[in-house]
């Protein structure tokens, strides 16, 4: 079998060359397979079958996935457009090659080792890190998966990972390839650069009018002015209704009187718990602490760790048992053995808080405010229904804002993003992006839902206007104009000087000389690698660094925006030790690639092997039990 896949794997090395990172199972032969025939399995191998449970499975965990990155539930049609379809199918008709693989090699488990395989998943373990039964129910629920189902997938695996490590075991970087990284990893060299700014060449003086139009109607598009909107808006807060000074004492004293436990800080106490794998250990532990041992002697003794749980309250504590011990001991006792939830626990209390009260005069100007808001949120509804109903009866936005004692804000131009015709941003919108995007979305005349935003907040709006996008004339941005042809302007005789630079430096001039013509310092990069040089120089400095031989002379955009570098590289030298220069993670991940590829042509020949084909109407059934 080996040597038949060593034939089938030819070329691997320039398959790594050419950046193979991940393993991704596509459907290799298969797209003239599909039938229509059976419907209670999707797809099979050889004699091996696929389920309409196993796709429904697999397809809703990758709908899950894509959801996680989306932020919401993919629609059917999104999940085709990212490939959830193929990417299933594909998964499981590799999964089923390897399966009819391992029927055929006779490959299995015994009931115990798949039992050990299970029981050592840490995902069903509970807090002393035992199997838990419980824990296992409760997983496979919240994954929609039967135990059944799982054992029998755990054991599939176990097959699948019998033949993926005969594949891959043993499988390591070649040495030559290493070496490549290595030198390239590790080559330093040492560059002379001098940094060429806007300051080398003369200040560029206003171009004439014909000039300026040239320049203008050949970028016009960059000044084309966007579309406006006029609008008026009015806000309606609670806190912008607020009165504090309408709250008298008596409503104070009241308020606190009714709610005092708010400002009751309760019994806080500071524990430290030892956690038993069993009741022998903890009894063992206690009669350690009755013989005089300190808590801290009988944790080590024990082999378990002292948890500190902090400062905290007794409905801080979850557990009743543990939380009744704790609050029954005086401040630096120990406790019996208490059986919680995860075990068998010793308690110690270091630190008791007592129980507290913020006094009414220490309150007062909280319970003020906090009352007047109350007040205030009836005031509000009370304006937003008078804003609704002289709407409902024909009054205008600015009445029936006038009439619900609402201030409006008028706005003469914004333009999407919030500015406005000068481009400056308008200051505080209320709501800004949904204020926004309701502007844009209506027309003038119509009556808006208003905007709620916070909890009983809202903005009215009424679009008054609409200016057009359309081209601006030259009068209306030519400073905006004149400044960018200086700019532009600029450049290109900078670019023309530095293309005179580098042809002197190439004909064998001298840098230091340059640098003093110029009038800006000759610099030096120290012996740089491809890596550390990018903080000096920038990602575009070395790569032209290195992009030739010692006495390389090349120009680069600078880090600074507007500046270019102009550079001769001035020595080169390889590695002493190549393989030292190749981290372990790098090895690991060249290791991974040839490997994931050996795995890939192993599958693609079991394809070959094995007849496959695809169930179109098994697929169907299947999505049709996730709706």
């Amino acid at each position: 079998m080996l040597n038949t896949l060593r034939d089938s794997v030819k070329g691997w090395t320039a398959k790594i060359l050419l950046g193979l990172l991940v393993l991704s199972f596509a459907v290799w032969g298969i797209g003239d397979a599909f039938q229509t025939g059976n419907a209670t399995t999707v797809a099979s191998a050889g004699d091996t079958e696929v389920s309409l449970q196993d796709y429904a499975l697999a397809y809703s965990r990758a709908s899950q996935r894509l959801a996680q990155q989306i932020g919401r539930q993919p629609t059917a049609e999104e999940a085709q457009m990212f490939g959830i379809d193929q990417g299933v199918i594909g998964q499981l008709v590799a999964g089923a090659v390897l399966d009819e693989q391992g029927r055929n090699l006779r490959l299995g488990l015994s009931e115990d080792q798949l039992a050990r395989l299970i029981a050592e998943d840490s995902s069903f373990h509970d807090a002393s890190g035992n199997f838990s039964r419980n824990a296992f129910r409760n997983i496979l629920a919240n994954a929609g998966m039967s135990e059944q189902d799982y054992i029998r997938t755990k054991a599939d695996e176990a097959v699948r990972t019998q033949i993926i490590d005969a594949i891959a075991e043993g499988v390591d970087t070649p040495a030559t390839f290493a070496t490549a990284l290595g030198l390239y990893n590790g080559e330093r060299r040492t560059v002379e650069y001098v940094t060429l700014t806007p300051s080398i060449v003369p200040p560029v003086a206003d171009p004439s009018d014909d000039v300026l139009a040239t320049y203008f109607e050949e970028n016009k598009a960059n000044y084309a002015a966007p579309e406006y909107r006029s609008f008026a808006y009015a806000l309606l807060t609670p806190e912008a209704l607020s009165d504090p000074s309408t709250v008298t004492d008596e409503q104070i004293a009241a308020d606190y009187e009714t709610h005092r436990e708010n400002y009751i800080t309760p019994e806080q106490r500071r524990v430290q718990q030892i956690v038993f794998p069993d009741r022998a250990a903890a009894d063992a532990a206690q009669a350690q602490l009755d013989a005089g041992s300190t808590f801290e002697a009988a944790a080590e003794q024990a082999g378990r760790s002292i948890v500190d749980l902090g400062m905290v309250a007794r409905s801080a504590i979850p557990d009743q048992a543990l939380a009744d011990a704790t609050f029954a001991l005086a401040e630096g006792e120990t406790s019996a053995v208490v059986d919680g939830r995860f075990g068998p626990v010793l308690l110690r209390v270091t630190e008791i808080q007592p129980e507290g009260a913020r006094p009414m005069e220490e309150v007062s100007e909280e319970v003020r405010n906090e009352l007047a808001l109350v007040a205030a949120n009836d005031a509000a509804a009370a304006a937003y229904n008078a804003f609704e109903d002289a709407r409902a009866g024909g009054a205008d936005f600015e009445e029936a804002a006038r009439g619900a004692g609402i201030t409006v804000v008028t706005v003469e131009a914004a333009d999407r993003q919030g500015n406005d015709r000068t481009e400056t941003p308008i200051a505080d919108l209320p709501a800004e992006q949904e204020l926004l995007t309701g502007v844009f979305d209506t027309e003038p005349g119509l009556d808006n839902v208003p905007i709620n935003f916070g909890s009983n907040s809202y903005v009215f709006y009424d679009l008054l206007s609409i200016t057009p996008a359309g081209d601006r004339s030259l009068d209306e941005v030519r400073d905006r104009v004149v400044a960018d042809w200086k700019a532009a302007e600029t450049q290109r005789l900078l670019a023309e000087r530095i293309v005179a630079l580098r042809a002197e430096l190439d004909a064998g001039g001298d840098l230091d000389a340059i640098a003093a013509e110029v009038g800006v310092p000759k610099q030096t990069a120290q012996s740089i690698s491809r890596q550390s040089g990018v903080a000096e120089l920038g990602q575009a400095a070395v790569a032209a660094a290195f992009g030739g031989g010692n006495g390389t002379v090349a120009t680069a955009p600078g880090s600074t925006p507007g500046t270019q570098l102009l550079l001769r590289v001035t020595e080169v030298a390889p590695p002493a030790d190549p393989a030292a220069n190749v981290a372990a993670s790098e090895r690991q991940q060249m290791a991974t690639m040839l490997q994931d590829d050996l795995l890939q042509s192993y599958v693609t020949l079991l394809q070959n092997a094995y007849p496959v084909s695809i169930n179109a109407a098994g697929i169907e059934n299947a999505k049709a039990m996730l709706r």
